[in-house]
């Protein structure tokens, strides 16, 4: 939550506000900041997401001190041993391309320092998972930017836009990477909705396309190379075509990793099956290598020690799991609550311990938005 005096410090520092790229938190004015930086006394710095408010007696509340800092609370509680700022709108997001859009139509910051590509807006998965409002989101934004509706009833629409898309894309690429925000680390990630489920193979060969188109151009910055978040096309040798690509980790998101939980919540998941996803991810380590395949799940929808569980056989693998922390959006369905504070601190500090015992490491680092808390319990700084 946050007072007036914060949101009106948050457009003093040009704070990046709710981009609307696959978040819609609920009840969130549109002035609302997306993030915030938190920086430890020690100077060990993190980026959280500013979600919703769910829990009125365990929410934060962020306001203006009277030297004019940001301070934090929880019910008659300060939040001590933290300075708080906000991540800043990054300066490429209104350059202007030659066509008159801006960089932002083409890729925008999550976190402060990953470089989001979006090939297009929404998912046509033939049911929607029950915590996601990416369609909401896609209503709230401006633009004649392709969609996985469009795309997915007639697929020549991406032979007929791709030349100008990725001509546009590499321009918007090029001016993204001057930004200060990725001077330390540049994590480059694809990710978006589905198209239909018979197009699951169509929709690697567009990410392939896009990522060959990029990888030389930004090879020699990015963290990890090109990292790919996508549903798994049904076609393994696909798998193998990503890899050639330039696509230098894929990540195939379960969500939910155990029964009932998965169908219950993932009900167009469901239609392709767990095993359809378990396939996919050890054929895959095969083909980018052990640590190179991830997963994500939603802390929140299934209990933590079958999850962990899971996460312990995949990484015996080789394949890295993490979670976001279940948060509700605008056009979920959700009918549970979200996780207690004592259970993502278990969690994560669990996890850990999975990474070490098979020398595996979180995704991205501690200023990226989606898996932090991966990269603080890693680092020792969560106990339990």
């Amino acid at each position: 939550m946050f007072s007036a005096a914060a949101l009106a410090r948050a457009v003093q520092d040009n704070a990046k506000v709710q981009n609307w790229v696959y978040n819609s938190p609920v009840n969130a004015e549109a002035s609302r900041p997306q993030e915030l930086f938190l920086t430890s006394e020690d100077g060990y710095t993190t980026v959280v997401s500013c979600v919703a408010t769910l829990n009125p007696e365990r929410a934060v509340y962020l306001d203006v001190d009277k030297a004019n800092k940001l301070v934090a609370t929880v019910g008659d509680e300060l939040v001590g041993g933290v300075h708080i700022t906000y991540v800043p709108q990054p300066s490429y997001y209104q350059y202007r391309l030659p066509n008159g859009d801006t960089a932002k139509q083409y890729v925008s910051a999550c976190g402060f320092d990953e470089l989001n590509i979006i090939p297009w807006k929404g998912c046509f998965i033939s049911k929607m998972c029950k915590f996601c409002g990416v369609n909401t989101v896609t209503r709230k934004v401006d633009g004649d930017s392709l969609n996985a509706f469009d795309l997915s009833y007639y697929f020549d629409l991406w032979q007929e836009k791709k030349g100008a898309y990725l001509a546009n894309l590499k321009v918007a690429v090029e001016h993204a990477m001057r930004d200060d925000c990725y001077n330390e680390h540049m994590h480059v990630i694809m990710i978006s909705g589905n198209l239909a489920d018979h197009l699951l193979d169509k929709q690697a060969e567009i990410y392939a396309e896009v990522a060959a188109e990029l990888h030389p151009l930004i090879a020699a910055k990015s963290t990890e190379g090109i990292i790919a978040v996508i549903t798994p096309p049904r076609s393994l040798g696909h798998i193998d075509l990503l890899k050639q690509s330039g696509i230098d980790i894929a990540v195939f998101n379960l969500e939910v990793g155990n029964e009932p939980w998965f169908s219950e919540y993932c009900p167009g998941k469901r239609h392709l099956g767990l095993n359809y996803f378990n396939e996919r991810l050890d054929y895959a380590v095969n083909i980018f290598g052990r640590g190179k395949v991830w997963t994500n799940f939603v802390l929140g929808l299934e209990p933590i020690d079958p999850l962990l569980e899971l996460c312990d056989q995949l990484a015996s693998k080789g394949i890295a799991s993490s979670a976001n922390v279940l948060h509700l959006d605008e056009g979920n369905r959700l009918l549970c609550s979200v996780p207690t504070h004592e259970t993502v601190m278990e969690f994560f500090y669990r996890l850990s311990e999975i990474y070490k015992k098979y020398n595996l490491k979180p995704f991205y680092c501690a200023k990226a938005l989606r898996t932090s808390l991966s990269n603080e319990a890693f680092e020792g700084r969560i106990a339990f």
